[in-house]
């Protein structure tokens, strides 16, 4: 398997902002796929800091390795 970007923190973190804003997607909808709740959207994207296991998850998600569909299948049930 090839990574098809080296991203770093920040790299990440404006990445899946500039997506987040091309799909029109509140930070809600957004991030909740990642298991991240609104306000912590809402710091991560002030401050481009992200959690280790959300930076993985989020660079594999960018260079498209897993799907919304991945996401989906193991999200908590409401």
């Amino acid at each position: 398997m090839t990574v098809k970007k080296n991203y770093c923190e920040g790299g990440v973190t404006k990445s899946a902002v500039r997506l987040r804003l091309s799909r029109k997607q509140s930070q809600k909808a957004f991030w909740s796929k990642f298991g991240i709740s609104q306000a912590c959207a809402s710091r991560i994207e002030c401050s481009t800091k992200l959690p280790p296991p959300v930076l993985i998850l989020l660079g594999l998600y960018l260079d498209e390795v897993i799907t919304d569909a991945d996401l989906m299948r193991y999200a908590p049930k409401s």
